[in-house]
Parts: C-alpha cells; structure tokens; sequence
C-alpha cells in the first residue's frame, strides 16, 4: 500500500484495490503455510511428502477463510487508522484556516474603526488651537496617548478593559475642553472589570457615539455615565454608556460604521455569547449596553 501509494488514491479505488489484493494474498500465505507443514511433516515425521497436505485438504476452505479473515482485519485497522488521520489533519486545517480568516476580518474592523475614530479627534483638535497654548499642549498629550494606544491595538485582538478605559479618559478630556460646562462625565467602574478583556477601541467607539449624539446636537447640559460591573451569577462583564439624548430611527436601523464594526468585532471573537444593544430608555436618555463572557475569545490572539 505504502510503496504503490494506494492510500493516496480515491476512497471507492482503494477499497478495490484491497478486495482484489486481500484475497490474494490470503491464498499465498494459506499456501505457503501448507508447504511449510507438509515440509515439517516430510523431515520430522518421515512421511511422504503430500501425505499432509491429502490429509487436510477438507480445512483448506476453512484455513483460506481465517487467512483472509486476519489479513482482512489488519488492512481495515491500517486503512481506518490512515483515514482518521487524514481527517484529523483536515479538521486542524480548517481550524487553522477559520481563524485566519476570523482574524482577518477583525483586523480589517480595526482599520476600518481607527481612521474613523482619529478623523474625528483630529477634527475637535483642530477647534481647541485657538483656546491657548496650554490647552492645545495638554491636548496634544492627550491625543499622543490616543495614538499610542491606537497603536498598541494593532497587535491584539482584545485588550484589558482597564487600558481602553485609560484611553476613554484621554479622549473625554480633549471632549471636556471643548464643551467645557456643557459635558458632564460619571464612572461608576468595578475593580474586577479592569482585567476583563474587551475588542479594543469598543468602549472609544461608545463614548464617542455617545458624545457625538448627545453633547453635539442637543442644547443644554449632556451627562455621559460609564459603568463596568461583573455579574456575580454567571461572571460575565456588562457595560453601558449612557448619554442624554434621543435615539433617532435612522440611527437605530442603519448604523454607522463604528456601532457596526463594534458588533461584528464581539461577533467574531465570542460568537452569539456576547451582545450590544442600544436603546432609549428612559426616554430623553440613550443607553449602550454591552455583554461579554467570562472566557478567553474563539479566535486566537497573536503571541498567546
């Protein structure tokens, strides 16, 4: 089989191959075992030569059948064991492709989010110049750290949720300086929810929508609230950003790019298990709520 390479052909032309060669060979072994004992019969016991082999020619039937019974049932093991391994080594194949092309799919997410996200920074950056040099200096830190952080995500499909936080307060405070007294910011943030991990840029993406739907185009004072708690029952991590404002129906039916790639990157990495919603409720006050759970992502994180 190995040296005909049999087990590369067709599954239908193997098993042709090996009902006609089976039965073959049990044949020359149940010959060849007959030859042996007339030979033994012959030299030990001084009979004639073929005496033996008349004496047992009603068991040949018998004999052909055990030998192609034996040599029947070590090719099957042979062939099974081959076949479960091909399928063994085709199933890791496919693994391997799916997560590549998942971990395609979430870096093609990212690229398409931070553009997004850093043309709009870019854009509210451009109005603090005129405020003074010490509020443009604070703010170029401020967005340096953004940058740095936008490029630490590269290389990881999530991130702590503390380190997202940390960015989110860069970014609510390059928001504060332009809004001053008109955007108001609360966190209420577990300590367990710091380790969690999250798709990087999802909490930024929220705020920003927050702020953007919220502080951008309503009148009067905007209070955005940040909350990360852990489910004691069941160890998964909620979060909700919560903004004043009023969800529109074009806003809840067709999505922007950010609101999108958020869902698709929770998608992609903890399947149904992890959710986002986003409602008015009460009304007059827009809510975000994401669901992760308590386990390491389906596609693999580079370096892990």
């Amino acid at each position: 089989m190995v040296k005909r390479c049999w087990l590369d052909l067709p599954p239908a032309t193997l098993i042709i191959h090996a009902s006609v060669t089976i039965p073959l060979l049990a044949f020359i072994y149940m010959g060849c075992a007959y030859l042996t004992a007339s030979l033994y019969s012959y030299l030990l016991l001084k009979t004639g030569p073929f005496d033996f082999l008349n004496q047992r020619l009603s068991y040949l039937l018998v004999d052909f059948v055990d030998s192609l019974f034996t040599l029947g049932s070590w090719a099957s093991i042979y062939i099974g064991f081959h076949f479960l391994k091909e399928r063994g080594e085709a199933q890791k194949e496919s693994w391997r492709l799916a997560t590549a092309i998942s971990q395609a799919r979430l870096d093609l997410l990212r690229v398409r989010v931070k553009p997004h996200f850093l043309f709009n920074a870019f854009k509210r950056f451009r109005g603090l110049i005129d405020k003074g040099p010490r509020q443009s200096g604070d703010a170029v830190g401020r967005l340096g750290s953004i940058l740095r952080y936008s490029r630490l995500s590269d290389v990881n499909a999530t991130v702590r949720f503390g380190t997202e936080l940390n960015a989110v307060t860069d970014y609510l405070e390059l928001e504060l300086l332009r809004f001053e007294d008109l955007l108001r910011v609360h966190k209420q943030i577990e300590p367990e929810a710091l380790d969690r991990p999250i798709p990087p840029m999802l909490l930024l993406t929220l705020v920003e929508n927050a702020v953007k739907f919220g502080a951008s185009q309503n009148p009067g004072i905007c209070e955005l609230s940040i909350s990360a708690r852990i489910d004691p029952s069941d160890g998964r991590l909620y979060v909700r950003v919560r903004n004043t404002g009023h969800l529109r129906t074009d806003e809840l039916h067709a999505e922007g790019t950010g609101l999108r790639s958020v869902r698709e990157r929770l998608h992609r990495l903890f399947g149904n298990d992890a959710e986002l919603k986003i409602a008015e409720d009460p009304p007059g006050v827009v809510t975000a709520s994401v669901s992760v759970p308590n386990r390491q992502p389906t596609v693999a994180v580079p370096g892990s």
